[in-house]
């Protein structure tokens, strides 16, 4: 077999193209609360491996993200919310959430939860990702892929997750400690408990963004 006929057996196709939905919130827009954007500060692009995609996002993260002064994104990946199904795998939505990423202004800040955390950490192995926030993982690789540009790398887990496999294998592949919230995977969205963790995440970013 020609090296040629090898490449093109082994190669990855490129995912098939889908229309992506993405909600953007920019601190301008949010009329009620006195914030400016700041020019430092990374944008935030949030994904969730739950089918409802970006609308998880819209009634507190993107608000409170943007409130902050960041520019704050969420997109629906191939078969999420109004996007349209399309085939591919993890491989594929992390394409899509890459491709999310490069059409906002700055380098961004990447953050999953549940099976989105999976497809953040395979787009932070292409996408220069300016921090990788890992919220209630789930369907992560056993191995995960190395990030581009060794970004900083935050592990959000609730208290009853602490000593899952899921969230010992991260720790041990990024080595880092996680941070607990109250209640579980699917308290991130609304509630005090989620207040909470979007203020220890925008804390965290701001320590050195």
């Amino acid at each position: 077999m020609s090296l040629q006929a090898w490449v093109r057996r082994t190669r990855a196709p490129e995912p098939v193209a889908v229309r992506r939905e993405v909600t953007v919130v920019e601190p301008a827009d949010l009329y009620d609360v006195d914030t400016t954007d700041d020019p430092d500060a990374s944008p935030v692009l949030c994904c969730t491996g739950e089918s409802v995609g970006a609308a998880a996002f819209a009634p507190l993260w993107l608000k409170r993200i943007a409130a902050s002064g960041r520019h704050a994104a969420a997109v629906s990946v191939r078969g999420q919310g109004s996007t349209p199904a399309a085939p591919g795998g993890p491989d594929a939505r992390a394409h899509d959430l890459v491709q999310a990423a490069t059409g906002l202004p700055r380098q961004a800040v990447l953050i999953g939860h549940g099976r989105g955390a999976a497809w953040a950490a395979l787009a932070a192995a292409r996408y220069p990702a300016a921090a990788l926030v890992l919220v209630s993982p789930q369907g992560m690789p056993k191995r995960p892929r190395k990030p581009v540009g060794a970004p900083r790398v935050l592990l959000a887990v609730g208290e009853a997750e602490t000593q899952s496999k899921e969230a010992q294998a991260v720790t041990e592949a990024y080595g880092v400690a996680p941070l607990t919230f109250p209640g579980a995977a699917e308290d991130v969205f609304k509630g005090p408990g989620a207040e909470e963790l979007l203020d220890a995440l925008l804390s965290w970013l701001g320590r050195k963004d």
